[in-house]
């Protein structure tokens, strides 16, 4: 027999060799049934509320999908994973995704910290990311190949309200009060610029993102001459909310213009109801969809998703929630096109997708435009009664103010938005 001439070294080979047979059967088996997708977001911490409502939706629409039948026939897989927070962390189980989970491509990640501390990474293992940061223009340019944005630019169209103030208040003359780091300042350089564009001068103060007073540079800027027709406040969570609860009492009973992470009702209701309604920012129709009105090409679409979501989880969806249901249809889109291959994914992606999100924005990214979503597909909120609420059209304002796509294409390439 062949097995009397085996010496013990040979045999246990072959046992070892039969075992990993054996354990590639079911994993193969797997691979062959199903299509698998990273969820990797950050689910503790001050984000975490922007988490649990990008993977509510997301896991909505993949749910749908799979009801449906899967795509061609295989059914999609989520492996939810949690960067607590932490980049080094993130960076690591992207990998875990890549080389041991097999994904075809990863949700996430939802947060600018976490995307920038490990912006190499979906390049490295070649697996694409559909994040959610809102300044992806700080993301390196040798790093996007394999990573793009499921937000608008918000911090350039977020000065762009100017246009609104402009043509609603008349304004002339913009004090600004943002956290003293180097997206404050980067934000308050792009709103001289923007102003500069519209005939209106900024001024601008800084106080920590931790400060609780911030009576000291409000006063200044109440102070200054001649006299500010607006206030424009950047910044998150509570240095947000008590920069503009205290603007009155720091002498300015004027127009506000927000640009930050506070775009969830919960996180506004710290604001007194005469604040709200001094508030004007930009937003995208998602933030509005309960005021939009009927006669919007977005509508319909916008209160489907937020009848659904609502029925799933009896809460009205916030715009994070709208990002993230766009993020998993960004890649299942791909993967419908182009099947499970990972570069042919992110080639998709970039070159030659196109569709119509629940945030209620036109996506087309092309070479240089990781968000592809035009300015001008933006409306104005405001807040009235812990909610945001419809205001007006972004398009209308900048157009009154003679800013033409051109115009305002040539502004995101000065400002990085759009790389050269």
């Amino acid at each position: 027999m062949v097995s009397a001439r085996l010496n013990g070294g040979s045999i246990r080979k072959l046992i070892a060799a039969a075992v990993f047979a054996a354990l590639l059967v079911p994993a193969t088996a797997s691979a062959q049934d199903s299509i698998k997708i990273g969820l990797l977001l950050t689910q503790v911490g001050p984000t975490a509320l922007f988490a649990r409502d990008e993977a509510r939706a997301a896991e909505m629409y993949i749910s749908d999908v799979n009801k449906a039948g899967g795509v061609n026939g295989k059914k999609i897989e989520l492996i939810n994973l949690d960067t607590q927070g932490k980049p080094d962390i993130a960076s690591s189980l992207y990998r875990r995704l890549a080389d041991q989970d097999g994904v075809v491509a990863v949700i996430g990640p939802d947060s600018v910290f976490i995307t920038l501390g490990m912006q190499s990474i979906p390049g490295e293992v070649k697996v694409m990311s559909v994040a959610a940061p809102g300044l992806y223009e700080l993301v390196k340019p040798e790093s996007r190949n394999y990573l793009v944005s499921a937000w608008s630019a918000y911090s350039f169209e977020g000065t762009l309200a100017m246009a609104y103030h402009l043509e609603k208040f008349h304004v002339k003359r913009i004090g600004m009060i943002t956290t003293a780091d180097a997206v404050g300042q980067r934000i308050a350089n792009t709103a001289k610029t923007i102003g500069q564009k519209l005939g209106i001068d900024v001024i601008a103060e800084a106080q920590p993102a931790s400060d609780r007073d911030l009576l000291p540079s409000l006063r200044k800027l109440a102070a200054a001459s001649p006299a500010i027709d607006s206030l424009y406040v950047f910044g998150s969570g509570p240095f947000a909310n008590i920069a503009m609860n205290q603007a009155e009492l720091a002498g300015l009973n004027v127009p506000i213009m927000y640009t930050g992470g506070n775009v969830i009702p919960s996180l506004v209701a710290d604001l007194s109801p005469q604040v709200q309604s001094k508030v004007f920012l930009t937003a995208a129709r998602g933030a509005v969809g309960e005021t939009l009105p009927a006669s919007d090409p977005y509508a319909k679409q916008i209160h489907a998703f937020d009848e659904e979501y609502n029925d799933r989880f009896h809460e009205t969806p916030t715009m994070p929630a709208a990002v993230g249901y766009d993020m998993a249809y960004t890649i299942v889109d791909a993967i419908r096109n182009v099947g499970p291959d990972r570069a042919a994914i992110a080639e998709y992606i970039w070159k030659k997708q196109r569709f119509s999100g629940a945030q209620g924005v036109e996506f087309n990214r092309s070479t240089g435009n990781g968000y592809g979503v035009t300015p001008d597909q933006m409306i104005i909120a405001t807040i009235k009664d812990g909610k945001f609420v419809f205001a007006g059209y972004l398009k209308d304002s900048l157009d009154k103010a003679g800013l033409t796509p051109q115009a305002i294409e040539e502004l995101m390439r000065q400002e990085g938005i759009l790389a050269h």
